[in-house]
């Protein structure tokens, strides 16, 4: 089949290259790959459409490349269709931009051809910046203080992103290969990234993906790549970047609590033994990195006696102070111990959480005291309408805690008798740290309650003390007079 062309009736058909690349948006037009010039480049002239040959009257083809002719044929008779492939020298095919036409001589006198422009490129890529070498985008200076971490994966979207420094000259088309080696230059390939027409003006970015960074562990790491052009020059590989991986979970030890009995994540701590200051240390083991604030988790939130510990002890950086009243409001429960880092990011990395068991006060409590009793005996008709109730200080006391005191007894009839409440839920005052609870006379049992219990037997004065609103009462020792008459 033939035609002419239609833009213009007087030119033949351009002469085809079937190696020729697809041209794409924003590339090189008519790119010739490298491999097509290592062998002599195969055309394809399209028949043309007046051809009358006949002996002494040849058709004659020229085939030109630039301004040289590079192949002649002529034909007495029909031509074949095979006569109609031709080849360009190895030798021709240089580097730059070359025009391929034909001309036609016959009966008719000489045709040209369109001209069909092509662009060989044997140059690679050059790389630009220190050989080229990748730059880290996002806070270089803690891969360079900590290497490459959990932590720092966590707080950059999962992803190590680089930087591929200007080269020349940015095409689309362009594919950037990049490397995640054990050994510099080993070339175990990542992935490919081709360059799209919108991004040749850059920055062009190498995300490294966590999950290729963990599955090929930890260790210095050597990352690089090389630019591929359309054509296929392949420039030469970047200059390594050496980064230390350790992107493992990073796992802390348990907290150490002083003054506590017990191993491991079960461990005891005795109120009736406590030697102020109670101190959690962070062991010198935890990596904890430069930009992190520590701090120590007393309980968890809601918990009676949660407190966040920030400010290490006298100017320890690992060790943190409990305050007395955080600790005695835990009494007689089993709290969570743990210490936290805290990054730059504000992501929490918290370590396992001791279960600390608070066993209660037992020794050295006050016993509460009623005004008038002697010799274990109360006596009723000398007793005031109103009697005094007192309770001493005890270890531990602090203003917010919570005292309960009542009495219960015996009826005449042999019956129990409603309790008396001689405090409800009363909050210790800062004034009661000195002298105990009632010194002003104003805690009270009434005598009208009193002469309602059952004479020459026991009646007996319950105190319960709360060391956090919602903590759990410890009894202090009973007073059990006998009321007499």
């Amino acid at each position: 089949m033939s035609s002419m062309p239609p833009g213009d009736p007087g030119l033949l058909l351009p002469a085809e290259v079937p190696a020729l690349l697809e041209d794409i948006p924003g590339g090189d037009h008519n790119l010739l790959p490298v491999v097509a010039t290592e062998q002599a480049l195969a055309v394809v002239v399209p028949m043309w459409p007046v051809s009358y040959p006949q002996p002494g009257e040849p058709d004659v083809l020229q085939l030109f490349w630039n301004d040289d002719v590079v192949a002649e044929k002529s034909w007495e008779s029909e031509v074949p269709p095979e006569d109609l492939i031709f080849s360009v020298p190895v030798e021709k095919l240089v580097s730059g931009a070359h025009e391929l036409r034909y001309e036609v001589t016959g009966t008719g006198g000489m045709s040209p051809s369109e001209v069909l422009e092509l662009l060989i490129d044997l140059a690679p890529p050059a790389l630009g910046g220190e050989r080229g070498m990748l730059t880290i985008v996002e806070d270089a200076d803690e891969i360079e203080r900590d290497g490459l971490t959990e932590r720092y994966l966590r707080n950059h979207g999962q992803r190590l992103r680089t930087e591929v420094p200007r080269y020349t000259t940015p095409v689309a088309g362009d594919t950037i290969i990049y490397y995640w080696d054990d050994e510099s230059l080993d070339e175990n390939e990542v992935d490919r990234y081709e360059v799209g027409y919108e991004d040749i003006s850059g920055p062009f970015y190498i995300d490294f993906e966590s999950e290729m960074i963990l599955q090929r562990g930890d260790g210095n790491r050597y990352l690089h790549y090389a630019i591929k052009d359309r054509a296929g020059n392949l420039s030469a590989f970047s200059k390594p970047l050496k980064v230390a991986v350790s992107a493992g979970a990073r796992t802390f030890p348990l907290p150490d609590i002083e003054q506590v009995e017990g191993t491991g994540g079960q461990l005891r701590l005795a109120l009736n033994d406590l030697e102020l200051p109670l101190l959690v240390v962070v062991p010198a083991d935890a990596l904890v990195y430069p930009d992190e604030a520590l701090r120590v988790e007393w309980g968890e939130p809601g918990d009676p006696g949660y407190f966040s510990a920030t400010t290490g002890y006298e100017g320890q950086e690992r060790a943190f102070e409990i305050p007395v009243q955080k600790i005695a409001a835990q009494s007689g429960i089993t709290t969570k111990v743990k210490f936290v880092a805290s990054g730059d990011k504000r992501h929490d990395y918290p370590s396992p959480a001791v279960d600390l068991f608070i066993s209660p006060l037992s020794k050295n409590l006050p016993r509460v005291q009623l005004d008038g009793v002697a010799s274990n005996n109360l006596s009723l008709s000398k007793a005031p309408d109103r009697i005094p109730v007192t309770l001493g200080t005890w270890p531990l006391m602090a203003d917010g805690q919570f005292v309960d005191i009542w009495v219960t007894g015996a009826l005449n009839n042999g019956g129990d008798a409603e309790p008396f409440q001689v405090l409800k839920d009363y909050e210790v005052k800062p004034a009661d740290l000195i002298g105990g609870i009632g010194q002003a006379d104003d805690v009270v049992v009434l005598k009208s309650y009193l002469q309602t219990l059952e004479l020459d037997v026991r009646f007996t004065l319950h105190v319960q003390v709360r060391f956090a609103a919602q903590g759990v009462p410890v009894n202090f020792p009973l007073l059990s007079p006998t009321l007499i008459p």
